[in-house]
């Protein structure tokens, strides 16, 4: 989006809040934060100085997030604002290795537990969850057992968040048949995915996700990953695919882009595990620590962003044509669960 700081000065306030937010929803962080910084942090309204804080995150630039985050006034700091500056917070912790009794530990949690009571003030359940992750993010750093004596009332409520968690992960059986006819007759993949996207778990370890896909076909795994990889791509590039859980299916992701023809897809992707010396971490926490300790971070995200946009501007065939040329490696007869 060739966007010039002169045209975005124009917009009306309400225009220059919905153009950042298209970018972001887009993944253009540093389109973000060249257009806010050039306009200068004092000319900002408060909605965009949230928007850049938000970039800076985005962009694994927590410091300056901080920075920009606390220099709005405390009369307009919502629940959106705590989120945004305990996530900061925690991304530290996370780089650093804080431990619990540390500054920025302890920051991080006074931020989480006013934004979980302005969240449930402000009945923003998004808000409130997004909280509690930020708790995830940091869990194994933290001495709970003390964090419940000196938190009591957050510590209820994520409680609650995790027991919440595990109910929906139990979730309540479904059964489904997927003929060779309905494979043919439909267009959504959606529904053929369905079995392997509710079971499959990508939220463990390897071991845990190559043992929850035994049920499925090679190729249904592959389907799955490839599900997955256009999810999160599409959503926030390959930067959000890595970084997030999803980064565990990448190699059945590539296995499956070569397979189903989809051969553009596959060599960007290559390209992609190339640039990271040949393989990626399974791991999530690697991933984190690759990502976030990367030596030259502008250079990655360029290189990022033009992989994002093979994807985002592709137009040959999708997944759907393999699977009608072989529909009997989709068929399915089971039960699997679902939330309830």
């Amino acid at each position: 989006m060739g966007l010039t700081v002169e045209q975005f000065k124009a917009f009306s306030d309400a225009e220059q809040l919905q153009t950042i937010k298209e970018l972001n929803n887009s993944g253009n962080v540093e389109t973000i934060i060249n257009i806010l910084t050039d306009m200068g942090m004092e000319n900002l309204s408060v909605p965009l100085l949230g928007e850049l804080g938000r970039a800076y995150n985005n962009n694994s630039n927590e410091k300056e997030a901080i920075k920009v985050l606390e220099s709005i006034d405390e009369e307009y700091r919502d629940a959106v604002w705590y989120y945004r500056c305990a996530y900061a917070y925690g991304a530290l912790v996370l780089d650093n290795s804080d431990g619990y009794t540390s500054n920025t530990m302890q920051q991080m949690l006074r931020l989480v537990d006013k934004g979980v009571r302005l969240a449930t003030e402000a009945k923003l359940d998004d808000i409130k969850l997004y909280c509690f992750e930020v708790i995830d993010m940091c869990y194994l750093q933290m001495d709970f057992e003390t964090c419940e004596s000196d938190y009591p009332d957050l510590c209820s409520a994520y409680n609650e968040y995790v027991a919440e968690k595990k109910k929906k992960r139990k979730g309540v059986p479904r059964h489904r048949t997927i003929t060779v006819q309905e494979i043919m007759a439909t267009d959504d993949v959606w529904t053929i995915n369905e079995p392997m996207y509710w079971t499959i778990n990508i939220y463990g370890s390897y071991d845990d996700y190559i043992e929850s896909a035994k049920p499925f076909t090679l190729e249904q795994r592959y389907l799955n990953a490839i599900s997955w990889y256009f999810a999160e791509v599409n959503n926030g590039g390959h930067h959000q695919f890595f970084y997030n859980s999803t980064g565990i299916v990448w190699e059945d992701a590539l296995a499956g882009l070569r397979l189903f023809k989809m051969d553009e897809l596959a060599d960007n992707l290559q390209s992609v595990i190339e640039y990271f010396g040949g393989s990626v971490p399974f791991d999530r926490e690697e991933r984190w620590n690759i990502l976030k300790n990367w030596e030259n971070e502008d250079e990655l995200f360029d290189f990022l962003d033009k992989k994002d946009d093979v994807v985002y501007e592709y137009d040959g065939i999708y997944e759907d044509t393999f699977v009608h040329e072989h529909p009997e490696l989709f068929v399915f007869d089971g039960t699997y669960k679902v939330p309830e």
